[in-house]
């Protein structure tokens, strides 16, 4: 496979031979795109997931944005980048987590609803996240902290419940666009280890989630596609480490759902 890199964002462009549409992978808050050593790749956000993508016939361009900022922000160059990558092309958007925000913030940036084939959001606030609203008092005095950084920390903001449930009552669905969501609905056994407690306090909180984002919240927009026993984490092939025999047909079976879903959008010519 080869990657070709353009402004902080790769995409494969040997893939594709199938004719479908180019396929844009969105990370969420905190992400990032690949982190590299010259041509070694010690972590990817979506690990093995565009490669698998590509054996399906896609050209998959898995976007880099800042990783803090405000959903505004990110989707600027969420554009910037689809447009340096495939110019003029239409695309079918994937965005995990905070990823599916920017997404949709996107669909209301001029020129680009004639272009957005679909849009399916994986684990995604659209309700925002109560365990935001939790832990944000904790983090008040780090965040004073914070206004002294030149940095921006505008995206936590944005997950917050009461902000993010306006911002979502006004960017409702396109109806000229499919929008397809997906929620993780893993029991605490499938859990992976660093989201187990957060799995439990968000089950009292707001019942059935992935171990950041709420079932009811994640399923919040567009049509639900299907839902998940795969947690946040290992929505993106992390902590799998010891348990890929298991657990990687089950993350290939919900990208391969999710593929099949986005060619029935596909335009006439290429599909």
């Amino acid at each position: 496979m080869r990657l070709i890199k353009k402004n902080h964002a790769e995409f494969n462009s040997e893939a594709g031979t199938h004719g479908h549409a180019p396929l844009v992978m969105a990370h969420g808050l905190m992400g990032f795109s690949r982190i590299h050593l010259g041509p070694w790749t010690l972590a990817a956000y979506f690990r093995g997931i565009p490669e698998y993508l590509n054996q399906l016939g896609f050209r998959v361009l898995v976007t880099r944005v800042h990783p803090t900022g405000g959903i505004e922000r990110r989707a600027r160059k969420l554009a910037e980048q689809i447009e340096a990558a495939f110019p003029g092309e239409s695309v079918h958007l994937v965005g995990h987590s905070m990823g599916g925000l920017d997404a949709r913030q996107l669909l209301r940036e001029p020129g680009w609803s004639d272009r957005v084939l679909s849009l399916v959001t994986v684990g995604t606030p659209h309700l925002g996240s109560l365990l935001a609203e939790r832990f944000s008092p904790r983090f008040k005095p780090i965040a004073v902290t914070f206004k002294a950084i030149p940095w921006d920390f505008q995206g936590f903001s944005d997950v917050l419940p009461q902000k993010a449930r306006r911002w979502h009552e006004d960017h409702p669905a396109p109806e000229q666009i499919p929008c397809y969501a997906v929620a993780g609905n893993p029991t605490l056994q499938q859990v992976c280890w660093p989201l187990k407690r957060l799995h439990k306090e968000l089950e009292v909180l707001d019942g059935p989630n992935d171990g950041l984002v709420s079932q009811q919240s994640a399923l919040a927009f567009g049509q639900p596609l299907l839902t998940t026993p795969l947690d946040h984490f290992r929505q993106m092939n992390w902590f799998t480490r010891g348990h890929s025999a298991q657990l990687w047909p089950e993350i290939r079976n919900l990208y391969r759902q999710i593929a099949e879903k986005i060619s029935c959008h596909d335009p006439i010519d290429q599909a």
